[in-house]
């Protein structure tokens, strides 16, 4: 059974964006899914593609959590 789908996370500027599009770059594969980004504005749309639903969730676990520490780091960064 194949998985797709797609996160959409807002930023609050272009600049936020385009940062965490690049330190998502390197996330592009997994061991049975793919994840393209595409950036407009202060909007990051992150598809996954994967073969089972359990590639989707790990992919897509893996992907959050490196948001979550992006938005940890620029969080203590801008409050520096």
């Amino acid at each position: 059974m194949k998985a797709k789908g797609r996160i959409e996370v807002e930023f609050g500027s272009a600049e936020s964006a385009k940062s965490a599009a690049a330190a998502l770059a390197g996330e592009k594969g997994f061991a049975r899914s793919a994840c393209s980004t595409r950036r407009s504005g202060a909007s990051l749309s992150i598809s996954i593609d994967a073969d089972d639903v359990v590639a989707f969730r790990a992919a897509a676990n893996s992907l959050l959590r490196n948001l979550q520490v992006f938005e940890s780091i620029e969080k203590n960064t801008n409050h520096a």
